[in-house]
């Protein structure tokens, strides 16, 4: 399965989950949160799954699909939606392809 994993600098990252986790706990468009608990968030956005950590120095980010060019528009996505929450501190997500399934 395609997957992508990103990663975005920011001391304030377990912050950023949180906001996440209550934004996505409304099912905007369809996407359900599947699961949430500190510092971490597993989200369905419909065609692909999205996985979000927070750990002392950034986001770690992971989107998998089975369809590579829904891959690439809902990697592009996610990463406008943090990168807007957090534009205050400046995050970019930087992609690359994921080491291992």
């Amino acid at each position: 399965m395609p997957v992508v994993e990103g990663y975005a600098e920011t001391a304030r990252a377990a912050r950023y989950v949180e906001q996440l986790s209550s934004h996505f706990g409304h099912e905007p468009g369809g996407m359900k949160v599947l699961a949430s608990e500190p510092g971490q968030l597993v989200v369905d956005l419909g065609g692909a799954t999205w996985s979000l950590r927070a750990d002392p120095a950034g986001l770690t980010l992971r989107v998998e699909s089975a369809d590579a060019s829904l891959l690439t528009r809902l990697s592009a996505r996610v990463a406008e939606r943090v990168e807007q929450i957090g534009r205050r501190d400046g995050l970019t997500v930087h992609w690359q392809p994921a080491t291992s399934s």
